[in-house]
């Protein structure tokens, strides 16, 4: 078998590598790629080094799998290159998610979606894809009618320099002020809350809060699911988390919900501790806590759920995916 990493060098791909390593033969042929300023650099994968490679028209070769972790504008120029070749590719990019032809998967939620032909596969996005894990198996149970989800975002969402840029911060100290705009988004993140994620849209929704919107829909073949989004983005490194309000077509029991939470792969439900980001960072589950009926009607359950932004979130669910469809 024959896998592709492009942007094998970032924050992703590097968790890619890693799990690549556990899910798949150690005889596997891996091939690396990433930006012009990675090219010559070297990564290990089952103890051998391998070049990366400049990622360009000239070099994309026949592969099995393909897992893009580059950017929509890199996914939009070169993924369908690597399908022509006859690979499926897995894009963590929101290039393709809402095209009808290409399958936005969430693993053990909908994975049913990918066919052979369906060569183009999509990663949805990281806050999506732990709110959709904790839904799908109440979904099941209660039938879903609208969701109000507030999500916490960190930092490691924004990718390389936004960490770095949070560790900088964190060293001002009393020093950190308001009017700090040195800083990746522009106003201080360390020790602060800025109240939105992504960028702000003409309907005063930013891009992100709008994933939620669009993504959970395709996941769940929901077109009329009505969701309600805030978020914002918080001074934590790792571990998106996401307080959300469901309203469901019928009566609602705590007790039953937490069991289906508990029995569902892929997720942990944790009773004796509230999860936290910290909880979750390098956590393959996602983790919910903190449910409860709601106030006005017993249709209605309230929960926060918290995830790996860069292993379920990202990572993670593109090495199941290619996992799964090796076995097609």
């Amino acid at each position: 078998m024959k896998i592709a990493v492009v942007g094998a060098t970032g924050l992703v791909g590097r968790k890619i590598i890693n799990l690549c390593e556990e899910y798949f033969e150690s005889d596997v042929q891996y091939s690396l790629y990433a930006s012009s300023k990675s090219a010559g650099s070297e990564l290990t994968i089952n103890n051998r080094n391998i070049v990366v490679q400049e990622l360009n028209e000239k070099n994309i070769l026949n592969f099995d799998l393909v897992l893009f972790s580059a950017g929509g504008e890199r996914a939009q120029l070169y993924a369908k290159s690597f399908v022509d070749k006859g690979a499926f590719v897995i894009d963590n990019s929101s290039a393709f998610r809402m095209l009808d032809d290409v399958p936005l998967v969430v693993y053990g939620v909908n994975e049913e979606a990918i066919t052979k032909s369906t060569k183009l596969i999509s990663n949805p996005n990281c806050t999506t894809m732990g709110l959709v894990m904790s839904l799908k198996p109440l979904h099941d149970a209660f039938v879903l009618k609208s969701i109000t989800p507030t999500s916490y975002q960190a930092v490691s969402g924004s990718g390389t320099r936004a960490v770095e840029s949070l560790e900088k911060e964190l060293t001002l100290s009393d020093n950190l002020l308001s009017d700090y705009s040195e800083g990746f988004y522009g106003q201080p993140v360390a020790k602060n809350v800025i109240p939105v994620a992504g960028n702000l849209l003409e309907n005063g929704y930013s891009d992100e809060e709008m994933k939620f919107v669009n993504e959970s829909r395709k996941i769940l073949s929901m077109k009329n699911l009505i969701v309600e989004p805030s978020n914002a983005r918080v001074g934590v490194k790792t571990g998106h988390g996401t307080f959300c309000s469901a309203v469901f077509e019928n009566q609602v029991d705590v007790g039953s919900a937490i069991n289906l939470l508990s029995q569902f792969d892929g997720v942990e439900y944790w009773s004796d501790k509230l999860a936290t980001p910290l909880d979750a960072e390098g956590q393959n589950n996602v983790l919910v806590s903190r449910l409860r009926q709601g106030l006005s009607s017993n249709k209605i359950l309230n929960f926060w759920v918290v995830s790996d932004n860069l292993l379920k979130g990202a990572a993670l669910n593109a090495v199941q995916i290619a996992k799964h469809v090796s076995t097609l």
